[in-house]
């Protein structure tokens, strides 16, 4: 395969991502169009750079997804397969940036910061009830390398740290305790808060429902793995009912967030419209990535991350 590749970057949040890609050696075009001519722009490109998708964007001559997210339920599998469009995630990149958010939201929650800032659109001077996280237990679904990132950040806050691993068996990370899905329930029952870091999928859809909420009574889950991963009516009716004592939420179910959902005006809230893995960086780490795929795109390497 030539030199000179030409490739398409779809709509993504942050900047940087452009100038990185095009650094890359054998990159000799990128073309980031509006949305509504990602199509056409497409068709004359073998390799798509993304987050967003649209089934529009199948063309015959496309052979490569990079997607720039982790988790990759937006992207139709089975669709890709079939027209034998490689896709790669980007697995690895996000540790620093989403376990540093996951952990700005706990913070806002357990030390008032949250009811603070609104207080202060109101220029209110009242102190709102805080924890310590040390010597507090933190439940992690997901010991990926994003959830393992979150769990080295909470041991140096002096936190017990259990967690949850699709294959616990071999786990050499810095958690305490590690259970296998089957004890997401014991860890909500052991937690004083849940950091929710798992992908969208079949297997984690609705994961956290009613009863875990419950067995967090008076605690906090933070969610900046997928919507999908909890019930977002259940997480509703545990906040009304002051089940849980507050949640800090940078995925939905639906996104953007409507405008009509409850959760915007809950005051143990807080709401961050999926930033967590945004980074000035970003852009940097992900052309590492793409330039270690390219050379498999060109048969001179292993894929990283291959999905599809």
């Amino acid at each position: 395969m030539p030199d000179g590749l030409r490739i398409v970057l779809g709509p993504v949040i942050g900047s940087g991502f452009a100038a990185a890609l095009a650094a890359v050696d054998g990159v000799a075009e990128v073309l980031a169009p509006p949305i509504d001519e990602m199509g056409a722009a497409l068709e004359d490109t073998k390799v798509l750079v993304a987050f967003q998708w649209s089934d529009e964007w199948i063309v015959p001559g496309l052979r490569w997804i990079q997607s720039v997210s982790a988790g990759t339920d937006q992207f139709p599998l089975d669709a890709l397969r079939d027209a034998g469009v490689v896709l790669t995630s980007a697995v690895g990149i996000h540790d620093v940036q989403v376990s540093e958010h996951a952990f700005g939201l706990l913070l806002g929650l357990t030390r008032g910061i949250g009811a603070s800032v609104r207080n202060q659109d109101g220029r209110v001077w009242r102190w709102p009830p805080v924890i310590d996280l040390a010597g507090s237990t933190l439940g992690v679904l997901g010991l990926g390398v994003i959830g393992e990132a979150v769990v080295r950040r909470a041991k140096a806050f002096g936190m017990e740290v259990l967690g949850t691993k699709r294959s616990p068996d071999g786990y050499s990370g810095a958690a305490d305790e590690v259970f296998g899905p089957e004890g997401t329930l014991e860890v909500f029952q052991r937690s004083d808060a849940v950091v929710v870091t798992l992908p969208g999928s079949s297997e984690t859809s609705g994961l956290v429902g009613a009863a875990e909420l419950e067995a967090l009574a008076g605690g906090f889950l933070v969610n900046v793995g997928r919507g999908s991963v909890v019930d977002e009516d259940a997480l509703i009716e545990a906040l009304a009912s002051g089940t849980l004592r507050g949640a800090g939420l940078d995925v939905f179910r639906e996104e953007p967030l409507p405008k009509d959902s409850p959760l915007w005006d809950m005051p143990g809230v807080i709401i961050t419209p999926h930033l967590a893995g945004t980074s000035p960086r970003y852009g940097e780490r992900l052309a590492e990535l793409f330039e270690r795929n390219l050379a498999a795109f060109r048969g001179e390497g292993e894929w990283i991350n291959r999905v599809v």
